[in-house]
């Protein structure tokens, strides 16, 4: 009997897998989703086997299995599935990376099963009574501030992550202290097993920092959104508006009402826009940032900020303000926007909406004006993707690929300046081919596919 594993290791070998024999003895107890020891390149590891109809590979000698250690549960596997090729890896990294493998074989899937959404202001009106909270925080300054928060609210806290370090949870994990609330971080959520006396709330789910910058850009609410369609359990999420390229509703939104300094420039065309906004604000006076390329091309005497954050900031520049495409919302650029505007806000900085057409922001973000656009959204997404279950990466070369093969997730080509475009379309289901989808990730790793998020 021969089979393909995965090491679970910290690369995915270009999703390469490897065949290994299983000694006889092990016969009976090799399956889809068991985790073996085995010898690699004369190094012990741990891997999971990911295929069991393998053919005898054409060599001399093959290595075989040393240890049979257990077996993950259907659900376990597809839940692992459905995370690697959302984000463009292989079983084995994740395991490796983010999961506590001895914690994660013990996950099961529970009866109860409840999604909210709520504004991130709403959080201690929801925090229960009847069972362990644990709140799920992007950044250790926001573990800080939510902990103090909840503190001054008269909430007894059990526990918060203060160095987030992984020493730092898996000391208190190991001290076994029976808890009732305590707040981690978000890369520390898999330590913790979806139990039916827990409630997850997931705080400021816009956070840029909820992804892992060396798994591809793995963003933690996706993951926890997609954990808890497999094994159930009661999350709650806080947002300012969610990324509808996850979540399918929007009811908890509140209108945002700007109390921010606006100074309106209008003009009939671009040029003109610039130069009343030259008369009104010399270039030697002030340090503007603007996240538009068109505007600092244009401004080249002024000396702009790197980002918004810029201790330097003075001044926002915000050119044409678009959330909305064919009477369609971008919910991704509806929480950059707000995210935008509440920080200049909190830290006084003004803003300057320069337009060659006639907008105002508060109106822009009326729930009204933002209803009918997020509905499209919704109905867009729910037909084409990206969505929770529909995941999208594009890629292109210069010259055409063969798609035969995998015709049934390689989409393309398209013609775009010369260069050919395709589009990888996977759709999260029990039947997915997971291995196929390995052979057809390392087949196009070579172009460098990105993630879509948007329409």
């Amino acid at each position: 009997m021969f089979v393909n594993v995965e090491l679970i290791y910290n690369n995915t070998y270009k999703f390469i897998q490897f065949t290994y024999k299983v000694p006889r003895e092990y016969e009976n107890k090799v399956y889809i989703g068991t985790i073996v020891e085995l010898l690699f390149r004369n190094k012990k590891y741990k891997a999971l086997v990911v295929d069991i109809n393998v053919k005898k590979p054409n060599t001399k000698k093959i290595n075989e299995i040393q240890n049979v250690l257990f077996t993950l549960t259907e659900e376990q596997i597809t839940f692992l599935t459905y995370l690697s090729v959302s984000n463009y890896l292989n079983i084995g990294i994740l395991l490796s990376e983010i999961f506590n493998i001895e914690k994660y074989k013990e996950q099961k899937k529970h009866k109860s099963k409840l999604i909210k959404q709520y504004t991130q202001s709403d959080i201690g009106n929801n925090i229960s009574k009847k069972n362990k909270n644990i709140f799920v925080t992007p950044t250790l300054e926001t573990s800080n501030q939510l902990s103090k928060e909840l503190i001054s609210n008269g909430l007894d806290l059990d526990f918060y992550q203060k160095t987030g370090g992984r020493d730092e949870i898996e000391s208190y994990i190991n001290s076994n202290i029976d808890f009732k609330n305590i707040v981690i971080l978000s890369n520390n959520f898999n330590y913790f097993n979806i139990t039916d006396d827990v409630v997850f709330h997931f705080f400021d789910t816009n956070n840029i920092s909820y992804k892992l910058p060396k798994l591809n850009g793995v963003n933690i609410i996706e993951l926890a959104i997609l954990k808890q369609s497999i094994f159930g359990g009661n999350f709650k999420f806080y947002n300012i508006f969610p990324a509808l390229d996850m979540f399918d509703s929007y009811d908890h939104y509140e209108e945002i009402i700007i109390k921010n300094d606006i100074t309106y420039i209008y003009g009939n065309n671009f040029e003109e826009c610039i130069n009343i906004l030259k008369n009104k604000f010399q270039y030697d006076k002030c340090f503007p940032y603007t996240n538009s390329e068109i505007l600092k091309n244009e401004l080249n005497e002024y000396t702009f900020t790197e980002n918004l954050l810029s201790k330097d900031t003075e001044v926002y520049f915000l050119f044409n303000p678009k959330l909305s495409y064919k009477n369609t919302l971008n919910s991704l650029r509806l929480i950059s926007l707000i995210k935008d505007v509440k920080y200049c806000e909190y830290i006084n900085i003004p803003i300057v909406l320069i337009s060659t057409k006639d907008q105002d922001l508060q109106e822009m973000l009326k729930l009204s004006n933002i209803k009918n656009l997020a509905n499209n959204e919704l109905r867009e997404r729910s037909k084409y993707g990206p969505n929770i279950n529909t995941k999208i990466f594009t890629l292109s070369s210069d010259n055409e690929i063969e798609t035969e093969k995998y015709n049934e997730y390689l989409l393309g080509p398209r013609k775009e300046e010369g260069r050919f475009e395709y589009e990888i379309r996977l759709i999260l289901s029990k039947n997915i081919n997971y291995n196929k989808i390995m052979d057809l990730f390392s087949y196009t790793n070579i172009h460098n596919p990105t993630k879509s998020r948007n329409i």
